[in-house]
């Protein structure tokens, strides 16, 4: 045994140091099983979360925005649609990422293409374009021509419907339980953002849609011609602006889910 005070060797037996003659202190030796090992160990990974979790809290016990814990474990109902209702008051982030995927899951079902000719109106959507033939009040078909793509219209307003449930899914991960490993990766919320660029690229780079558009300009050139142009008219309606309002509101949701978490 060494003294404390002195550092010299201390024979086995004595009380006292006989260099300098310091007490002799026994060590004190605890007893631990694997049991309380443990049970240590996680009393100690209980507080060290609690500890997190309060420091993510400002001194009024809310939440600070762009407060993140890699070690958190998900609490909470499968999806906690209560939790996630809150947030839309409280966070900006997801109530945009909410508006713009609502915009863009409606916008498949607004008039994307519309003709009036003679103070008749044709109109249809991405379903319409692509699963059925419009006909005019003597029952001639019209927009026939973009028919004949029907399986790509309808596979195109697919693609932005899933876009727009994926949008709210991917901002709302935080309360789902599958998506909760993903709750700090901002990244994946882009893609529903490109699958639905992509989609809205596809439908005005189309054949068939391309010549029905010129198709409606050589019929407003020839109304024109006649004097009768007030009698004719064409365009794409909401469905392009809704889509494309969607995208954008959407990404500027994503924008501030970054700068939030790298704040």
């Amino acid at each position: 045994m060494v003294c404390r005070e002195c550092g010299k060797e201390i024979a086995d037996g004595l009380d006292y140091c006989t260099e300098c003659g310091a007490p002799v202190e026994e060590p004190i030796v605890i007893k631990m099983s694997k049991d309380d090992i443990k049970k240590a160990n996680k009393d100690l990974d209980k507080k060290t979360k609690e500890q997190r979790k309060s420091t993510n809290k400002d001194g009024k016990g809310k939440n600070v925005i762009g407060a993140y814990d890699e070690s958190e474990d998900y609490e909470g109902e499968f999806i906690n649609l209560v939790g996630y209702g809150k947030s839309l008051g409280s966070n900006i982030n997801n109530l945009l990422a909410l508006i713009g995927a609502i915009l863009l899951y409606v916008s498949p079902f607004m008039t994307w293409l519309y003709q009036k000719l003679h103070g008749f109106k044709t109109t249809g959507n991405l379903f319409e374009l692509g699963g059925k033939v419009v006909k005019d009040q003597w029952g001639t078909a019209v927009n026939a021509k973009i028919t004949l793509g029907s399986s790509l219209f309808v596979l195109y307003a697919v693609i932005i419907l899933l876009s727009g449930f994926c949008m709210m899914v991917f901002s709302a991960r935080r309360y789902i339980k599958p998506m909760w490993k993903f709750r700090n990766k901002y990244l994946i919320r882009f893609i529903p953002a490109i699958t639905s660029i992509i989609a809205f690229v596809l439908v005005f780079t189309n054949k068939y849609y391309k010549e029905v558009i010129n198709n409606y300009k050589s019929l407003k050139d020839i109304a024109k011609s006649s004097n009768s142009s007030n009698a004719f008219s064409y365009g794409n309606g909401l469905g392009p602006i809704l889509c494309i309002a969607g995208i954008a509101i959407y990404i500027i949701s994503i924008l501030f889910d970054a700068a939030k978490k790298h704040r």
